[in-house]
């Protein structure tokens, strides 16, 4: 991406915005302007030539200013001569109270500072694989209060098409699948999706109204409980009668109950079961318009996903004394990338519905605590390489308008949970590409 990206800076900080770039580190011309003057940066990989004490205060001064808006241009620039100071430097020397700080110590301080940190590792997506039934299965027998599943009824005529293939998927994406009796007088309360599968239109006949009745109740529960509606769909007055009366999703039957037509049909109504169930975790980006996600999108375009990740940790680290970016799936949860854990490949992957993780995922909700010789606990620990990890650690979701897609696994070494508007604005770009 070589076009200019312009913004406000009422949704993102001068600070915040230099930080954000030197994460990035790319090149490019970055511009700001406040209501006290303007400031024109050549950014050489994510770094800048270190300033004089009357440029480092003229800096200070634009970037305590209240409003304006920023320009950034990627291209290419001459490589820097002399000393250098990352973006992120430059912004914590800027907004230090005493501005004759010596440019000697503040060279001195990055440098060190960067040497104390650890190391970023990314590990090597690993391949669709077997979703931990071992795990799973030892969970459930030895602490099944600390498993979470999503809870999904199925009324159907026939239960055998849903028995095997599909139930077990589903249990492996952490989804319990309820078979009722065919019925439209179904309790709902309990469930997070209903499912009505009628193999012909005949099912209904004489019961329309309490079909009806059901779709309505499950809309107004609380929370809603969305019906998907599996079964012919040839008579347009009832699809309308349904669609009135709120179900989510309309599905043709399957022409088949057995080999690719069941395996299909599977695959398709997982899909959707999914993206219902992401509803309750997806959050609006408040403060977060098109120019931010535009500058991100400029920041990373030459990137590839790796390299994106590890953008996201150097903030991260920044915050953190450890860290562990792990990528959700529908079938599991895997260490991607961290520092300053031994992180190792395989040991990296835990199963869907362990309960510590469902909550944030589901939720869209940081943990802030957890309790550290839980069995969900300790097998997290063991995908993040360590025997047991400490009670300040924070499980901060990752993601923006279409679900959580990550959990940072933050080590808050006892301190406040840091503010995470750059993580998020990462994030929330970096989401679909990244992890995906």
């Amino acid at each position: 991406m070589k076009r200019a990206v312009t913004g406000s800076l009422e949704h993102l900080g001068s600070a915040e915005l230099l930080r954000l770039v030197s994460a990035t580190s790319p090149s490019g011309i970055l511009e700001l302007r406040t209501d006290r003057g303007s400031l024109r940066l050549e950014v050489d990989r994510g770094r800048v030539r270190a300033p004089s004490a009357a440029e480092l205060q003229r800096a200070a001064g634009v970037l305590a200013g209240r409003g304006g808006d920023f320009r950034f241009q990627p291209c290419a620039v001459a490589a820097l001569a002399g000393e250098a100071l990352s973006l992120s430097a430059f912004a914590e020397a800027a907004g230090a109270v005493d501005h004759e700080l010596r440019l000697d110590r503040l060279l001195a301080a990055e440098g060190a500072d960067r040497e104390a940190r650890p190391p970023i590792h990314v590990l090597p997506p690993a391949p669709p694989a077997d979703p931990l039934r071992d795990l799973l299965a030892e969970l459930e027998a030895q602490a099944p209060g600390e498993l979470h599943f999503a809870r999904i009824a199925v009324i159907a005529q026939d239960p055998r098409p849903w028995r095997g293939v599909v139930q077990q998927g589903w249990r492996r994406r952490g989804w319990e699948t309820f078979l009722e009796p065919c019925s439209p007088e179904l309790a709902l309360e309990g469930f997070d999706v209903l499912i009505v599968h009628h193999r012909d239109a005949s099912t209904r006949m004489r019961q329309e109204a309490a079909w009806l009745d059901l779709v309505r109740r499950a809309a107004a529960a609380e929370p809603p409980v969305p019906v998907l509606w599996v079964a012919p769909l040839g008579d347009p007055d009832w699809v309308h009668r349904l669609i009135e009366a709120g179900v989510a999703f309309l599905m043709p039957a399957p022409a088949g109950d057995a080999g690719k037509t069941l395996a299909r049909f599977a695959a398709d109504l997982s899909r959707v079961v999914e993206r219902q169930l992401q509803v309750p975790s997806t959050r609006p980006e408040p403060g977060l318009p098109a120019a931010v996600s535009e500058l991100v999108g400029a920041l990373l375009s030459a990137s590839d996903p790796d390299q994106g990740l590890r953008s996201l940790l150097v903030l991260a680290s920044e915050s953190f004394a450890r860290g562990a970016l792990l990528a959700v799936t529908g079938t599991e949860i895997r260490c991607r990338a961290g520092f300053g854990y031994p992180l190792n490949r395989s040991l990296a992957a835990l199963p869907r519905g362990i309960a510590l993780l469902e909550r944030v995922i589901r939720s869209g909700e940081a943990v802030l605590e957890l309790a550290p010789r839980t069995a969900g606990a300790l097998q997290l620990a063991a995908a993040c390489g360590v025997s047991e990890l400490p009670a300040a650690t924070a499980l901060i979701p990752l993601g923006g308008g279409e679900g959580v897609v990550g959990v940072l696994v933050a080590d808050r070494n006892g301190d406040e949970l840091p503010e995470l508007a750059e993580l998020v604005v990462l994030a929330g770009r970096l989401g679909g590409v990244a992890l995906g």
